[in-house]
């Protein structure tokens, strides 16, 4: 009785425990100590300002110290000079004051932000919302920046409360995961295009599992289609992660495959949705590089061209990414993050060896019943279960687009001579915890019923 009311009460406990976790992380967090954040002020004051898309402009960072390629836009005066007040050293994406055009007369000045160009307003909705209503109460430059970590906040508790409650099964053991330290540092309100990224990647995660394992409906597929395009749209990379959706399209009847048309229109529409947002956002976009101190866009043309066409470069790319994985090689060689890439590459091989011995040994038992159970309309295995080719697709899908960071990073961070890959940083696997998770939650189980 004690373990079904904590199941049912794990939802408001999740976002109780992330909430305090937050305002306690978010309290400790000086402003300015978040990866890339002058670049992320910058972008989105950039975006209230009218640039939704970036645009050439002259002024330089230290990370974008180049006078070619770099590319950014409008934004008022008092963030370049309450980002120049914070700045300890901490982030190289801070404006070199010198280098911007001033006549003196515009509130605005042209900042760069290479970076976080290609982020979508769409990811930077909390954010967004806390700088429009800093705006229209004037409030100072601190005032709005932790209004908008706590409008990311609120927003992330809530997304964290959705996704557990969407959970039939594992709400225990994956509320622990959503509240450990890792997981909500930083990125539960932080003003960065990870925060909203990870949280809708993990309501992503259980609604999938959800429509996997539990009783699918219409409703079902709605919620799972609208939250594939928000995850598409947050992050182009997790693209990809949408086609996990493709089998719940699908039933099992009287031992033949059929479509669910009731599912099938809104999870197709969710799919076709995110690649066409995709390839747009993505056109509007290829013109210019995230980091070009280090790659100009035709050095990135360049190696894009060659590993379509070019065998050896092909190699060459497949050789700096394995020495990447296999040296746990992080952005700027930074200790602490090569641990933690060590640790989560670790976490992805422990899920597939589990995932792979319950693969083994149900082959060996044929535990496959005879007699399957149906439900009530004739559908076989239609909820209970994550299926072995399911979990392998979920696996090899989460991989592949990790690998795919990898390509990303090796394109436009590298320098020429670089040995690995350069970028890679700890948090880029933290919104695939889930999905890691429930394969080696739902394949122990599997394994321990042999």
């Amino acid at each position: 009785m004690k373990g079904k009311k904590l199941f049912r009460c794990m939802p408001v406990l999740v976002a109780l425990c992330v909430l305090l976790e937050g305002m306690l992380f978010m309290a400790v967090t000086k402003p300015g100590h978040v990866p890339d954040i002058w670049t992320h002020v910058y972008r989105i004051d950039s975006i209230l300002n009218g640039d939704v898309i970036a645009r050439p402009v002259t002024s330089r960072s230290m990370l974008h110290n180049t006078e070619t390629g770099v590319v950014g836009g409008a934004v008022d005066r008092s963030w370049m000079q309450y980002s120049l007040d914070q700045y300890d050293g901490y982030d190289p994406g801070i404006v070199i004051a010198e280098s911007v055009a001033d006549n003196g007369s515009s509130t605005t000045v042209d900042l760069p932000f290479n970076n976080t160009a290609t982020d979508s307003p769409v990811v930077y909705a909390p954010q967004l919302l806390g700088f429009r209503i800093g705006r229209v109460f004037n409030f100072s430059s601190g005032m709005t920046y932790r209004l908008a970590e706590a409008c990311m906040l609120i927003i992330y508790v809530l997304f964290m409360h959705g996704a557990v409650r969407a959970l039939p099964r594992w709400r225990i053991p994956v509320g622990i995961l959503l509240c450990f330290p890792l997981m909500v540092f930083r990125y539960s309100f932080a003003i960065s295009a990870d925060s909203l990224t990870q949280a809708v990647m993990i309501l992503f995660s259980c609604l999938l599992f959800r429509g996997i394992i539990g009783k699918r409906s219409q409703r079902g597929a709605v919620a799972l289609a609208v939250t594939s395009v928000l995850l598409a749209m947050c992050k182009f990379v997790y693209m990809p992660l949408v086609l996990l959706v493709i089998p719940l399209m699908f039933d099992r009847v009287s031992g033949r495959w059929h479509v669910n048309r009731g599912r099938a229109v809104p999870l197709l529409i969710g799919v076709v949705a995110s690649g066409i947002w995709t390839i747009f956002w993505l056109g509007v976009n290829a013109w210019y590089t995230n980091c070009p101190m280090l790659v100009s866009y035709k050095q990135m043309s360049e190696r894009k061209h060659a590993l379509l066409t070019d065998p050896v470069a092909m190699l060459d790319a497949v050789k700096n990414i394995a020495w990447a994985i296999m040296h746990a090689q992080s952005n700027m060689n930074n200790r602490t993050d090569s641990i933690m890439i060590a640790a989560c590459w670790l976490a992805i091989v422990v899920s597939v060896v589990v995932l792979a011995v319950t693969s083994v040994v149900n082959a060996c038992v044929k535990s496959r019943r005879k007699n399957p159970v149906r439900t009530a309309n004739g559908s076989i295995n239609a909820c209970g279960v994550l299926s072995l080719p399911y979990a392998w697709l979920i696996a090899v899908v989460c991989i592949g687009d990790i690998l795919l960071i990898y390509l990303a990073l090796w394109l436009q961070y590298d320098a020429d001579g670089l040995i690995g890959v350069n970028g890679m940083q700890f948090r880029y696997f933290l919104p695939y915890a889930p999905l890691f998770a429930f394969v080696m939650l739902e394949s122990g189980r599997r394994l321990l019923k042999q």
